[in-house]
């Protein structure tokens, strides 16, 4: 990774930013904010970041639902472990509020099908209904539509869930259309922007200058009708890997999100979140990551990630076979491309491996078979190496699929057979197959 080859996971490109982490995780080692009397500082760091993150995203000050004249004090939150324990904290909220307060028993969500798979989670969790939008066809946008949204919305609705961006293809969801619907039936809409939460409102400013409106539409809180968001601060946020922040328009659906116990043998017990304990080192990290970088730090970074994934897009876009898959949106840090509908001589996974054995680690996608780069400060400096390799690469599978006598007659192998396997099989038997990959990930 060190070397740009790998496709997100590692954000940061900074050595003295490393050590800087590294740093304060030693000073902060033995911290835990479940005992807020001993380091009270710890808390103060999360409130900071909560209260930072939220004005980034038109949190400062939010408008109540109820009454556009009623203000409160602006978005409030927590920290987590990561973006899924995030999305699971907004739709336990969303699930406890609504249940309170309308009497629903079997709540539901709609979302897209590319939606974050932590949205699975939540739901066989607390026994939730999704319902699923197919948001997967290439001739599409990629995005959720909000006609078919609204057409799905029941007594049962609790909320619609967005993306901004979606991690598949990197696109928004149309988050001002979606929020006039929630505003109209009364549902949560939680904007899940674990990949842009520190890079779109950024990139919009950058895009909007000399009086140009900015490509970026609204996402964030801006839009009346969005209650949470989800936001890593271990991604574009560049705080060490194990944090990031779930926001709320208000104090009160934050405190659905809460776990008391007042009978308990062992005391009166709360926690925010689902764990006990937390790394209070994380939390640490986080503010450090955010005050050391600044306004201008993310400025000129995400200026930097906006220039390498245009060269990248334009670059793969100038490659005969292949084709973007973003709709009609501008890529800020995922750029994603599959091979052309009309193209029999390439395989797209064929073409992952390939790149792997030129030390790139790309993301395979599948419904539809793509291949997606997150742009990294890393991947930054070895665009032009990118698009070079990926070139020769899609040589190479023209040249294989014609000693073969067509592309159709290829033998399918590595990931593309995995995937075509996958493909022709009901989710049961792959489920199966994937709990053996987690056994033997576990395995000494």
């Amino acid at each position: 990774w060190q070397e740009g080859k790998v496709s997100g996971t590692v954000y940061s490109h900074d050595d003295s930013h490393t050590r800087l982490m590294g740093d304060v995780y030693s000073a902060y080692l033995w911290s835990n904010p479940l005992h807020a009397g001993i380091w009270p500082s710890i808390n103060q760091y999360e409130a900071e970041v909560v209260a930072m993150t939220a004005n980034l995203l038109h949190g400062g000050s939010t408008t109540s639902r109820g009454d556009d004249s009623e203000r409160n004090s602006g978005a409030v939150g927590c920290m987590t472990s990561g973006g899924t324990e995030s999305v699971v904290m907004a739709i336990k909220a969303h699930a406890t509020y609504y249940g309170k307060h309308r009497g629903i028993h079997h709540p539901e969500i709609i979302c897209g099908s590319t939606a974050h798979a932590s949205v699975d989670k939540a739901c066989e969790m607390f026994h939730i209904r999704k319902v699923t939008i197919d948001c997967n066809n290439r001739d599409s946008s990629f995005t959720l539509e909000p006609t078919k949204v609204e057409r799905y919305i029941t007594g049962n609705t609790i909320m619609i869930f967005a993306s901004a961006p979606s991690y598949p293809q990197g696109v928004i969801d149309p988050i001002e259309e979606l929020s006039n619907i929630a505003l109209r039936h009364d549902i949560g809409l939680h904007v899940d922007a674990c990949l842009g939460g520190f890079v779109l409102p950024f990139a919009k400013k950058l895009l909007s200058v000399g009086g140009r409106s900015s490509p970026i539409p609204k996402f964030d809180f801006e839009c009346p009708g969005v209650t949470s968001m989800s936001i890593d601060t271990h991604k574009y946020g560049y705080a060490t890997k194990g944090t990031s922040v779930v926001l709320y328009r208000d104090a009160e659906l934050r405190r659905a999100q809460y776990f008391s116990y007042a009978q308990w043998s062992g005391g009166l017990y709360t926690t925010p979140t689902i764990p006990g304990s937390r790394p209070g080192a994380l939390i640490a990290c986080a503010w450090a990551a955010m005050v050391s970088i600044g306004e201008s730090g993310y400025t000129s970074r995400v200026k930097s990630l906006l220039e390498a994934s245009e060269k990248i897009a334009n670059g793969i876009n100038d490659i005969p076979g292949l084709c973007l898959l973003h709709g009609n949106q501008i890529p800020t840090m995922v750029v994603c491309f599959g091979c052309k509908k009309d193209e029999k001589d390439l395989d797209i996974y064929r073409i992952s491996d390939l790149m792997s054995h030129k030390g790139w680690e790309l993301n395979s996608l599948q419904n539809p078979a793509c291949v997606h780069v997150c742009v990294t400060l890393n991947v930054c400096s070895v665009a032009e190496n990118l698009l070079q390799d990926l070139k020769e690469t899609v040589q190479e599978v023209y040249k294989e699929a014609a000693a073969a006598g067509g592309g159709t007659k290829l033998k399918k192998k590595g990931s593309a057979a995995i995937y075509g396997m996958s493909g022709s099989l009901p989710a049961g038997p792959v489920n199966e197959v994937l709990k053996c990959y987690n056994d033997l990930s576990l395995s000494p």
